[in-house]
């Protein structure tokens, strides 16, 4: 009996060292384990730590150079002027423009003079100056619609006979319409184009005759038939004025410089071409008959000066 207590005795003690063993060696793997973990994120911070020093290395490098180009501002001014040109020619109209225009026209217009020197007139000079204006913008591929307009009168005037009367005749032409024109760049500020008006006009002609002051009984004795019948009316002041429409087309070719970006002056040479009904003459809304042939058609010149962008 008391050789079996002492080998369950024994065995119990040997059961817990072993229990005991098992727990001391879990625990010495545990922070094995533990410390091989520490061990770990040491060594990735250190990694990390490594890529950040270096980035930033790299960052204030090139933050560096960064400054350093823009130290040599003279060098980045000049090449940015060589960027400027390079990419292509500037300082024309490329949006839209308008202004205004001065027209010299040859005038031929021999029905009118005859009938100025048969009153005792001068003819009508050589030549017509009118004024005007126009304006467009461009709708791509160089091409640029817009209109354009202009006016102008010639005038003669004097004392036939040498009488205390004065007569004048004054013929008005006026015109406008739509306008097309296509237009290239050769050089830098400048450029060419070629185009044509497609409208219509109108011309007058007023006659004026006056002998000074007029009175007031005079004025009306004028339209009075039995005054008029007698002699003894002063009246002789009056004026006529006779119209008539036309269509016109005026086909041109041009060049124009631009002196600012916003601003260019140009010459432009045509020809003005003028359908008219000698038939549709009118005074006051009332038909004149026997008009002669009268065309206007000619070569015109115009000096003109626009603002656009």
């Amino acid at each position: 009996m008391k050789h079996l207590l002492q080998i369950l005795l024994t065995i119990s003690f040997a059961m817990t060292f072993a229990v005991a063993q098992e727990k001391y060696n879990s625990t010495e793997q545990e922070l094995e384990s533990a410390a091989d973990s520490v061990l770990g994120i040491k060594k990735s911070a250190d990694i990390l730590n490594n890529q950040d020093y270096k980035s930033t290395k790299i960052e204030n490098k090139e933050e560096k150079e960064d400054w350093e180009d823009w130290d040599n501002w003279e060098d980045w001014k000049e090449s940015r002027k060589k960027e400027w040109r390079s990419t292509g020619k500037r300082g024309y109209f490329c949006g839209g423009a308008g202004g205004w225009d001065y027209y010299m026209m040859d005038l031929n217009v021999s029905a009118i003079n005859s009938e100025l020197v048969n009153i005792g007139l001068q003819p009508l000079g050589k030549q017509i100056y009118m004024t005007g204006g126009g304006g467009w913008g461009f709708i791509g591929h160089g091409i640029r619609i817009g209109g354009m307009g202009a006016h102008g009168q010639a005038k003669s005037k004097g004392n036939p006979g040498n009488i205390d009367l004065a007569t004048e005749v004054t013929l008005a032409i006026n015109f406008g319409g739509f306008l097309i024109e296509k237009v290239y760049h050769p050089f830098n500020k400048t450029e060419l184009y070629w185009g044509t008006m497609i409208g219509g006009g109108n011309a007058q002609l007023k006659f004026e005759q006056w002998g000074g002051p007029v009175d007031w009984d005079e004025l009306w004795g004028g339209y009075n038939n039995a005054v008029i019948d007698s002699s003894t009316t002063k009246y002789t002041d009056y004026q006529n004025e006779i119209s008539c429409g036309y269509f016109t087309v005026l086909p041109s070719i041009g060049f124009r410089y631009n002196f600012f970006r916003w601003a260019a002056i140009g010459i432009n040479v045509g020809y003005l071409y003028s359908r008219m009904n000698q038939d549709g003459w009118e005074m006051n809304g009332k038909t004149v008959t026997n008009v002669p042939e009268i065309d206007f058609s000619n070569v015109i010149y115009r000096l003109n000066l626009y603002f656009g962008g």
